[in-house]
């Protein structure tokens, strides 16, 4: 017996968001898995989550019937820290940051069916609603000898491993990519540290080909002044002609204020109009635009989740005051009103990731100071309670869907809660040898 002691519905893809963060930021239905198949080729379990462990090199399982964790592991490659799950829910994709690659684990064989060597380390990858394709942002991929500067989009095959393409692109660490699959939103903004990045919005055209390249065309559209700062992501709505580009700000080492801008009516040229990027350099970015339609300044915009049935989008992130203090808050904008709420202020920290709870937010940070670094946020309530317990960097949550229970991988140790954030003692064992550092329920 457990003991109690006391997270849209949309298409389109995943992006990573954060100043320099690995959090795993979604727009896709499925962020923690679908199916209920009683029948698993090696664990038989009917309710499953797996935890990356940082220094295994492998998934640990979870029985999440019972809160106990097997003696199952899956090897996959160095050092994994983030998951992200495939569109469709079949497979979980494991960034292995020390072996730079990816790993495609299918949930219903239980098998890593392929690894994905990119060339160097991501931030951001997004992969179809097939599993037939997928792309990743790799800044430091080597695109030769200088003059050409690295960084590349790298379309890789999410089911065998391959990589058929690398679209060279300076310094690129972020990607979205919109419903029909037709067109990537990208960013080089990086984090604190990268002097390289821009405050430019680019748009990869997948649909055709640059003559001059033999490349799908990249455009970095003109938008007016202060319209980006610090871009780390970007969200579309569901018929693929606006996107909501989250723009961290201060916090991330831009010059303005944090804030997310929708865009619509991008347009590029391929003539011969001059690049922005010698053509020596590749690739040729050509000039393009787009309209600004809204702004909204917020209480920081580091990490975002989209729900187009509701047609809000939900943002988190950091105020930075003039003294340099900074303050978590959570702000809901309404898409179809074109306003944003006041700002809910939240707990401390970096590193945003955000996970919706049956509409209650679950907001985990790093570097938190003395407080916990998990907030639980009701946006109907206005209201934001961060659980009592500090216990390290939060870099792992998911809701385990048979239970309603959540799992968080908090300072390396994985917890339990009701979704009350009331603490749930398993009586088995739910200790994890080495560094465990993400979470996903893949039922």
């Amino acid at each position: 017996m457990k003991q109690a002691t006391l997270i849209f519905a949309l298409l389109g893809a995943v992006v990573l968001a954060g100043c320099g963060s690995n959090d795993h930021t979604s727009q896709t239905t499925f962020n923690n898995g679908s199916g209920d198949q009683p029948f698993k080729p090696h664990t038989h379990l009917l309710h499953r989550s797996v935890v990356s462990n940082y220094f295994g090199g492998d998934l640990a399982v979870m029985d999440a019937s019972l809160d106990e964790l097997t003696t199952f592991t899956f090897a996959v490659g160095t050092q994994p820290t983030y998951m992200q799950a495939s569109p469709d829910g079949t497979l979980t994709f494991v960034n292995n940051t020390g072996s730079n690659s990816i790993s495609s684990f299918n949930n219903n064989l239980e098998a890593v069916k392929a690894t994905i060597q990119l060339g160097g380390s991501t931030q951001s990858f997004v992969t179809s609603s097939d599993d037939k394709f997928g792309f990743a942002a790799v800044p430091n991929y080597s695109n030769g000898l200088p003059p050409a500067l690295p960084g590349a989009i790298n379309r890789f095959n999410p089911t065998d491993g391959s990589l058929n393409t690398a679209i060279p692109f300076p310094y690129v660490h972020y990607i979205v990519m919109d419903p029909a699959e037709e067109h990537l939103l990208a960013f080089t903004s990086g984090d604190t540290s990268d002097s390289n990045g821009d405050d430019n919005a680019y748009w990869v055209d997948l649909t055709t080909t640059d003559p001059t390249t033999g490349f799908p065309p990249i455009a970095a559209l003109a938008l007016p002044a202060g319209a980006i700062s610090k871009p780390v992501a970007a969200f579309f709505s569901s018929d693929s002609t606006k996107a909501f580009i989250l723009n961290c700000g201060i916090e991330c080492g831009g010059a303005s204020a944090p804030s997310v801008t929708e865009i619509t009516g991008v347009s590029y040229t391929t003539s011969s109009t001059a690049p922005i990027y010698p053509a020596t350099y590749l690739p040729t970015i050509r000039p393009g635009s787009a309209t600004v339609v809204n702004q909204w300044f917020v209480g920081g915009a580091q990490a975002g989740y989209i729900d187009l049935t509701a047609n809000n989008l939900y943002v988190v992130g950091n105020t930075v005051s003039a003294s340099g203090a900074s303050n978590g808050f959570f702000t809901t904008i309404s898409l179809s009103a074109g306003t944003a709420s006041a700002p809910i202020p939240i707990g401390n920290g970096s590193n945003r990731i955000i996970r919706n709870v049956n509409n209650i937010f679950w907001i985990g940070a790093q570097n938190c100071g003395a407080q916990s670094c998990v907030t639980m946020v009701n946006p109907a309530a206005n209201s934001a309670l961060i659980l009592p317990n500090a216990n390290g960097n939060a870099t792992g949550i998911s809701l385990q869907l048979n239970s309603g229970e959540v799992y968080t991988i908090e300072g390396a140790q994985l917890y339990i809660y009701d979704k009350s954030g009331n603490t749930i003692t398993s009586q088995y064992n739910t200790d994890i040898k080495g560094q465990p550092w993400d979470v996903l329920y893949i039922d």
